[in-house]
């Protein structure tokens, strides 16, 4: 169940072509999607940050319902801080809130969907680009 990202999810709302594309490739492959608690904290955040608040938080609202969301569960705790450590000591740090992504999807063993590609930085975390 791949992870989508905040960027994914943003290009999806804003109909970037790319985006819906990627979508069709998945969908075709009969997969079903998640996100993380993490990302839907930058959506709603991004919603506030918007000058149609109302609209946007509804778009958010309903695009979530298609989604699973991933909790944060005390297994991502070890491995947050060991990545950003690691991050961090090799000057490669992508964000905490990246960083904390990052760790969700690894302790779930899933995969990525973005178009950041700072997440290639996290060593055994699978990025699909789009």
């Amino acid at each position: 169940m791949p992870v989508l990202d905040t960027s994914f999810i943003v290009d999806l709302l804003r109909g970037k072509t790319e985006a819906h594309q990627k979508l069709a490739e998945m969908e075709a492959e009969g997969v079903s999607f998640s996100t993380t608690e993490i990302n839907v904290l930058e959506l709603y955040r991004g919603a506030y940050l918007s000058g149609k608040t109302h609209q946007n938080l509804e778009e958010i609202r309903k695009l979530l319902e298609c989604f699973q969301v991933l909790e944060l569960e005390e297994s991502v705790y070890e491995v947050f801080a060991s990545l950003s450590a690691s991050l961090l000591s090799k000057g490669r740090v992508i964000g905490a809130f990246d960083e904390l992504i990052a760790a969700i999807v690894l302790c779930y063993d899933e995969k990525i969907v973005t178009r950041d590609n700072h997440f290639k930085e996290v060593p055994e975390l699978e990025v699909i680009g789009y």
